[in-house]
Order: structure tokens, then sequence, then C-alpha cells
């Protein structure tokens, strides 16, 4: 019978998940985590303790791989190799704290290193979908090979003992392939991510595991050999056990286990209180080393003098069986232990608005497709609360009335969640009208609602043949996507739930001109445009709480890593106030430089912040002029179709359109005209919040073009716009594109032929145009009618 593995220590330093470990020879460890740090963990055998002995912090983004190069000719200490989701590998001497090498060939997360079998070589995997081959023996800063040909993400990839490498993606394939990057073979098998490899060279195998919860045994030939099952989600990373026996070895998973494997059979299980056990790491002297989503490093040994001591060993179990009884409730009327991982969401939605419910820890939370051409993804919603009152026949009592359901919907950060009742039988379309009306949220997100309950009620809806019921939003008879109205405008709170910008609803305003001359008698209404066209007035964007902003920053704030992109809470305070006006602090400006290093996921309220603040002159000046433009590079790195978080586009766009208010942004932008309609020519589809300040834009370049009477800006302007125009689909963007079409055809006098025949070329806008000229349902579709009929009399 094999030795149960117990808790040896736990080592504390990260403040978020490890997403991996590696160890030395000398029983030394290595841990990346998403606080962008990696740390050197020595090992003292003599009191069986670990001291970190170096902080590594050159990442500007989440550590995703770690790896240690034993020590060489070159490198008499060794090597330590980190990669990171902002795509770079750094070299780093141990003992050192800034890297020796720098590598950037990668263009999205390098998410696994590897040892290659030559001294001082190394391989690297991405989610670019390909993977290289490095070797540092002539300190080369290019990587020698690219494997190239999955279709997704490669998870990992390793050189056999043969030479040759083989690659797992989330294609679901293993790539073989030869030292000269060769492609000699593709293996199919798992029916889901192929997540890690390991390889066993006295067998002549390697195994694989995946997100399909198995392992798969592979001969070098890739014929496969065996399956072997145990886990009951998603497998994350498996690492050889040598000292333990030629085949032994452990993996990591999602359903909070780590297992051991001998003569191919799960001889021991080791629970952990962490929902993800993200990588997993076998020291020489037998010891297991395991990096979870709690943020901690825990070493497991099966020798009783390195078990740690009997009040550890109590806590330790305490805290398993705590997670364990979380993970049986219900959220619902759904078991949490039924819900999928986190890892769910790297499977792409079916279709727009699509519902996901995921684990994330202890908590379970709510996620919508968001169909985006190439950066479609999925969209946080909030954190599910199922509710606990129960009734004699198991129902959730709320309000004095039981149901089938209640769901407990989490909108926005530091208030208490919303309640969705949901009675099965009912009709889905009232339940989600009642939610949004009660809770003073957009109607917008009706259909989102919707689903979300038939998807989480499992229940199945047949509309009634009589459909009487009146939208309280648009009052008619069903809600139509895409388009608002009356109630929607007086429930204007800061709540933008279903996208994920809860903190940052902004709606169009009148700005003052940025030039009196080109004002006067055209300036037009905020809400219905006057005339239409021509517009001579920049429209921005004014609404904005500070105060959620402030209490935004600071949750972030807390976030980063060991705080040396951080800021005291006075400083941000001074910082939020340059949303009112000029600052009072002159080191607020610096303060705000200093916050644009955070990371892309928690940088929207440092952007929001710039958005507001640009509306003053004088802070307009002084952010524009900002270390040679750096704002316009930050912007122009989120207005595209690389940017992964719709938030970040979202406000970059508007930040663009309020730095126009004033001359100093607005040169900033003319500079940059060309490289932002580029950039948002390659934008896919993208959501109502965008696509308005997208069409936003577009109006402020188009009034910036005229203003500067910039004959090349005419002519790109006059095929971006019609081409742009087809792929909106919100009433109030198209309306907007069409006003800034509008304009610039009737302000362009010389130019007014050759920008009609370029529309003319475009048979897909005209087509476009004529559909939107008949018809309108209600007053934003026909305020759009009118428009793009008076532009159809000036063509």
């Amino acid at each position: 019978m094999v030795k149960d593995f117990k808790l040896s220590t736990t080592l504390f330093g990260h403040s978020k998940d490890i997403r991996s470990v590696t160890v030395t020879e000398s029983n030394d460890i290595i841990s990346g985590s998403r606080d962008k740090t990696a740390k050197y963990w020595k090992y003292d055998p003599l009191h069986n303790t670990y001291h970190e002995v170096m902080t590594y912090k050159s990442h500007e983004n989440f550590v995703g791989s770690v790896l240690y190069l034993e020590p060489s000719t070159e490198y008499p200490d060794g090597l330590v190799v980190t990669g990171g989701y902002d795509k770079v590998i750094f070299i780093y001497k141990p003992g050192e704290p800034f890297p020796t090498f720098t590598f950037k060939d990668h263009s999205n997360t390098v998410c696994c290193l590897t040892k290659g079998l030559a001294s001082n070589s190394f391989l690297s995997s991405s989610w670019d979908n390909t993977a290289k081959y490095w070797c540092l023996s002539n300190s080369t800063s290019k990587s020698l090979l690219t494997f190239s040909g999955h279709e997704a993400a490669v998870w990992h990839a390793k050189q056999l003992s043969d030479g040759k490498i083989v690659t797992a993606s989330a294609d679901r394939t293993i790539g073989i392939w030869s030292e000269t990057a060769q492609k000699l073979n593709t293996l199919t098998g798992h029916t889901d991510t192929v997540r890690c490899l390991e390889d066993f060279p006295e067998l002549k195998q390697f195994m694989s595991v995946s997100n399909d919860a198995s392992v798969r045994v592979w001969n070098y030939e890739g014929e496969n050999l065996n399956c072997l099952y145990g886990h009951t989600n998603f497998i994350y990373s498996i690492a050889r056990c040598r000292a333990h026996g030629l085949d032994s070895f452990v993996t990591s998973d999602e359903d909070r286990t780590v297992r051991f494997w001998q003569n191919g059979e799960n001889n021991n299980t080791i629970e952990l209180p962490a929902q993800s056990i993200w990588t997993v790491a076998c020291l020489p002297n037998g010891d297991i080393v395991t990096g979870s989503s709690d943020g901690l490093v825990r070493v497991f040994t099966q020798d009783e003098s390195r078990v740690t001591v009997e009040a550890e060993l109590t806590r330790f179990s305490e805290e398993v069986n705590a997670l364990k009884q979380t993970a049986v409730q219900e959220i619902g009327g759904v078991k949490v232990s039924d819900l999928p991982g986190i890892e769910a969401l790297y499977e792409p939605g079916k279709r727009n608005g699509q519902m996901k419910m995921v684990r994330e820890g202890k908590t379970v939370v709510a996620y919508t497709w968001v169909v985006d051409g190439d950066n479609s993804h999925w969209d946080k919603i909030g954190e599910v609360l199922g509710g606990t009152n129960k009734d004699d026949s198991g129902k959730t009592i709320f309000e004095g009335k039981s149901y089938d359901f209640v769901f407990n919907v989490d909108v926005e950060d530091g208030k208490p969640p919303i309640k969705l009742p949901f009675n099965k039988g009912d009709d889905p379309y009232k339940a989600a009208h009642t939610f949004l009306s009660k809770n003073m949220l957009p109607a917008e997100y009706l259909e989102q609602v919707v689903d979300f309950i038939l998807k989480n009620s499992k229940d199945q809806f047949v509309p009634p043949v009589n459909t009487e019921y009146q939208d309280p939003f648009t009052g008619g008879s069903r809600y139509t996507p895409g388009i608002s109205g009356g109630n929607h405008a007086q429930a204007g709170v800061n709540l933008d739930p279903f996208t994920g910008a809860s903190s940052y609803s902004t709606s169009l305003s009148s700005a003052p001109a940025a030039n009196p001359a080109i004002s006067g008698a055209n300036k037009p209404s905020a809400a219905s445009f006057g005339g239409f066209f021509p517009i001579t007035v920049y429209r921005s964007f004014d609404v904005g709480d500070p105060q959620v902003i402030l209490n935004k920053l600071k949750e972030f704030n807390s976030r980063t890593g060991d705080g040396i992109d951080g800021a005291q809470e006075s400083e941000l305070e001074e910082v939020v106030k340059l949303c009112s006006g000029p600052p009072a602090d002159g080191n607020a400006l610096d303060v705000l430089y200093k916050l644009l290093d955070w990371p892309d996921d928690v940088i929207f309220p440092v952007l929001d912040v710039i958005r507001l603040a640009v509306r003053n002159k004088l802070t307009n000046e002084v952010i524009a002029n900002m270390n040679n433009g750096i704002i316009m590079e930050k912007l122009k790195s989120y207005i595209s179709p690389t940017c992964a978080i719709v938030n970040n586009m979202v406000v970059a766009l508007r930040t663009v359109c309020n730095l126009c208010l004033h001359e100093t942004g607005e040169t900033l932008v003319y500079n940059s005209r060309f490289e932002i309609l580029e950039n948002i020519t390659s934008l896919g589809q993208l959501n109502k919040s965008c696509q308005v300040a997208l069409s936003t834009s577009l109006l402020n370049l188009t009034i910036l073009t005229i203003k500067n009477n910039d004959e090349i800006g005419f002519s790109i302007l006059a095929q971006v716009l019609p081409d742009i125009l087809t792929k909106l689909t919100d009433a109030e963007s198209q309306f907007r594109a069409y006003v800034a079409l509008g304009t610039l055809v009737t302000s362009a006098n010389s130019h007014r032929q050759e920008i009609k025949v370029k529309i003319g070329e475009n048979a897909r806008f005209l087509t476009t145009v004529q559909l939107h000229s008949l018809s309108g349902q209600n007053e934003l579709e026909k305020k759009r009618m009118n428009c793009a009929k008076q532009l159809l009399n000036v063509l």
C-alpha cells in the first residue's frame, strides 16, 4: 500500500494564483504568479524550510510560466527563465533581480517553458499558436526555430529524449516535430484542450493530459498505448516523479486534487483547499510541489520527518473540508459541483449573448459571450449566489413568495447583489422585464437576462399566442435588441453590469466648440443633432461619477502585485480630483502617469480619469504632452483588434473624443488620425457601448479633417465611413455614423464630387442606407430614417 502524502510546508508570499512551479536539483522551488512576479525559494534541508531569496519583478502582467536551467560553463549559477501574459520572456541569473536577456518574439501570452536537450536551451509555447526553440550558447536574442501549424493556443511543448519535439494545443491535437521544426505527425484522441506533456525517456513514451479529464500514454512514434482516468474535471499539469519509479508521476486539476500514479494506477490522492491546482512538480527528494488558485505554494511529502506540525495538518484538513462543503451547495437549483471551472471559458460561445456559469474558487460567476470578430470573448457579468430560505416544498422564499429559483446577480462592486426570482413555467420575458425595471437597469440587456434565466433554470419557453405584454421600456410588445426607449434615459444610473463596465456608464453631450470659428448657429442639440448635418462641434462623453471611479481605483490598487505600481490612497484621491478640474496637487499627474503601467485588466478606471480630466484645457495640455504623447500610444493599443478587454476599448474611444475639446489634445489626435482609422477598420463586431463610442469618434475625426482641410483625410473617410456603417448593428451608432458621413459630404466643397464617387462604389452601403431610409419602428429608428433620407438627398 502506498503511503499517503501529507502537508510538509506552505510558502506564503504571492498575492494571486500560482500559475507555474519548477524545481532544481537542490530541491529549490521557483514559482510564477498572476501577481506579476516570480520567486526563488531556497531549501534549507537542516530545518526543512524554504526561504524566499529573490523576487523577479520585470513582467508587466501575469507570470504564466517559469523554468530553471541547471548550471553550465557559461552560467555556473544556472538561469531562471520566466514567461508572461505580457508576451515577454525574461532570463535572470538567480541572484540578480534584473534580467540578463529579454525576448519578445511571441505575439501573445507565453504559457509554457521547458528544458531542451542541449545545454542552455529551452522551448516556449504561446497563445499565438506557436512554440519556439531557444539556445543561449551564442547569446542570441532570437529564437532559433518556430513550430507553427496548430489552429489554437499551444499550451505546452516538450523535447523528447530522441530529439523530437511534441506540442499540446487547444485545438485538441498533439503535434510531433523534427529537430528542424518539420511537422511529422498530428495525434488525435483527446476531446478537449491538451494542456501538458511529460517525457518518460527510459520507456520511450510520453504522456499528455487534457481538459477532457484523461491521461493518455503515447510511444515516440505517436501510437496511443493507454488512456488513464481518475480525475473528474480539467487536468492542468503533469510531472514525472523519478524518486518513486520510472513510471511514477503526478497530475493536478480543477477538482481540487493532486493525484499520484504508479504502474498506471492512481494510488494516492491529495485534496487541497483551492479550486484550481494550476501546476505541479516533483522534487528530487520525492516531495510534491503544487501551485494553486489561492496564491499558495505547498509541498507534500511521504517522509514523516518532513511532515508539518499537527496543528498545521489540522488547519489544512479543516480548510479542505470547508471547501468541499461549498462545492456541494446549490445555486439557483444547480449544484456548484456540476458547474465547469473557469477553463470552460476557453471554449468559444455559440452565439452573441450566450450565458455561462463557471466556478471561480469558492464562487460561481456568470459570463456572456460577446461576438467581436477575431476578438470575441466571454464578458464577466458578476457573481451569482443562490437563496437559502426554503419553504416546505423546497422552494426559495423571496419577498414573501416562493420561487423555484432566486438568482443573486452581483452587478457592481461594493453593492449588495440583486435578486432575480423565477418560477418554472413563468414567462421569462416578464420576469426579466420586472428585474430590469425594478433595478433601473438598461433595457438592452433583456435578451441576455432571458437567456440567463432559461440556461440556468433549464426551463423551456413557449411564447403565448396572444402577446399583449407591453415592454415597459419601449412600449412595444417585445423588446428589440439594440433599441432603447424612454425609460432608458431615466434609468441612466452608472450601471452597465452586463458588459462589465458597471461603474462607467457615459452619455453623449454637447461640448464647448474647440474653435469658435466653426461653432455659431450650427451648434446642435446633444439629443437631436439639429438638422443632422453639417455638424461643426466636437462631441464629448461627460458623464462619470468620480466617487465610483475612486472606489474602483482603490480596489485595483490593492491588486497590483507587490505594490510597485501602486499608490497611496491619498494620492488616488488627488488623481480623481482631475475628473472635475485642473490639478490641485502637482503630484497628481505624476501619480496618474505611474498608474498607466497597470495591467490591461485593471487599467480602465485610470483611462476613465483621463477621459474626464482632458475636458479641462490645462489638464488636456499636460496629459497630451505627457512623455511625448504616451497617452495616445496607450489609447491606440486599446483601439485595436488585439485588445481583449472591452472596457478598455470603450474608454479609449471616448477619451479620443474628449481630447479633441482643446487644441493640444486635438493636435495629438490629428497627428494620429490615420493610425486610429486603420485600427478602427480592423475591429470586428462590437457591443453597443463600443459601437456608440466608435461612431462618435468617427464623427469627431470627420470634424477634425474638415477643420484642417485634410485632402488625404477626405479620401480615407469617404471609404472608411460607409464601410464601418454597414458593420454597425446599433441604431444610435448607425445614426451617428450617418451624421459623420453627411457632415463630410456637405462640408468638403472642393472634394464633394470625389467623395460621392467613392461612396457610390460601396454597393453594400447603398443598399443599407436605402433600407434605413424606408422605415423606423420607434423614435430612435425614425431619427435614423430621417438622417438616411437627408443623406440620400445630398448624395
